[in-house]
């Protein structure tokens, strides 16, 4: 049995997913969130709208709003619950986030300038702020200093649980040097219970793979890995799965890579998986995925058996340089709820590129 690689719509131009890990897929299973842009070359406007359709039919696909973005994990539209959908936006060269119902249109939180996160947790969005955007968010005050923050989804209500100093000292305690752009935090995630949050980390003495930062909410204990695994997501409430890679002095070696998990003190507990890149694990955690986003090699997606260094399956394999790297599409894959499909942006040229999946039995069957 041959498998099939299966468009989320029919659109001439370009249609996107966000990043690895950020789930596309309303709780209940009943909707999928996407982005249409019309040219992903163009780089003035970057017009992109979303949109929804229904998961199982693909039908139903519905406008949502416009939002302007890079091609580089689209809008990050996510679920947050059954109605509603987080999404970045740009505007004055500042990007923002807002909460949005998919049913009425109406903005429940935001615009919110910020830096946004991978998706909520537990009831909780978590972002950050840094000096760019200090001063920008008249409508919510409390944004008043650099730092991570917590957006309850049911009444609105912002809480601060790191600033600026506690990032620069479980910085230099760690043994890392800050440098200008430490307080520029990317990648915030909550663990599945929200206590504990995460966060890449720039330091002048990371230059290639930055530092990852972990911030216990109700204790204040704090973790830094300097030289961290990339791509990094929580596996459980304690630890990591993220990709291990190592620089040879001229390049970052794919060859190498492996897909591991972590404790959040840098310590590699066991192996997952084999070479990747952007990954991802199914939600019973038996199988992991990666893609072979390097330079000059086709950026094929790998399904590993837990454990497992060998893939399962491989799909996609599309070698479109130009798209992957010049236009930033990266695979991106990440398993749905049920873990029975694996979503991912599949180029289809180098100036055009698909929002996709597969169907995991179709992939297992094939082989």
């Amino acid at each position: 049995m041959e498998y099939s690689i299966k468009k989320i719509c029919e659109y001439e131009g370009s249609t996107l997913l966000g990043m690895n890990g950020g789930q596309p897929e309303s709780p209940d299973g009943k909707l999928i969130v996407y982005a249409k842009k019309p040219d992903i070359t163009e780089t003035v406007k970057q017009e992109t709208q979303i949109w929804v359709c229904d998961r199982d039919t693909l039908a139903n696909h519905r406008y949502i709003t416009t939002v302007r973005c890079g091609n580089h994990n689209g809008p990050s539209a996510t679920f947050v619950d059954n109605e509603h959908i987080v999404f970045r936006d740009s505007s004055r060269k500042l990007s923002s986030f807002q909460i949005l119902n998919v049913y009425t249109g109406k903005t429940l939180y935001g615009p919110i300038f910020a830096k946004e996160s991978h998706c909520a947790e537990n009831g909780y969005y978590p972002f950050s702020i840094s000096e760019a955007f200090l001063g920008k968010n008249p409508a919510y005050p409390q944004l008043d200093t650099c730092g991570i923050y917590l957006l309850n989804l049911k009444n609105g209500q912002i809480r601060r649980v790191a600033d600026k100093e506690t990032v620069y000292n479980m910085v230099v305690n760690a043994g890392c040097v800050p440098d200008e752009h430490t307080t520029s935090m990317s990648h915030v995630q909550l663990n599945p219970s929200a206590t504990r949050v995460m966060m890449r980390l720039s330091v002048a003495n990371c230059p290639i793979f930055g530092a990852l930062g972990c911030i216990d909410i109700e204790t204040g204990s704090t973790h830094v890995i300097p030289d961290k695994p990339v791509h990094q997501l929580w596996y459980d409430d304690d630890t990591y799965m993220a990709t291990r890679q190592y620089h040879n002095g001229e390049r970052i070696e794919m060859e190498t890579s492996r897909i591991q998990r972590f404790s959040v003190d840098g310590e590699c507990l066991e192996t997952l998986g084999g070479i990747g890149n952007h990954i991802d694990g199914s939600p019973d955690r038996q199988w992991f995925v990666g893609d072979r986003a390097y330079p000059d090699y086709p950026a094929d997606i790998f399904l590993y058996r837990r454990g497992q260094v060998e893939p399962a399956a491989t799909f996609g394999g599309q070698n479109f340089q130009d798209c992957i790297w010049k236009l930033k599409v990266h695979p991106n894959p990440t398993f749905s709820r049920d873990g029975k499909r694996i979503y991912f942006n599949h180029p289809v040229s180098e100036t055009r590129t698909e929002a996709c999946f597969v169907e995991m039995e179709e992939l297992l069957a094939g082989k």
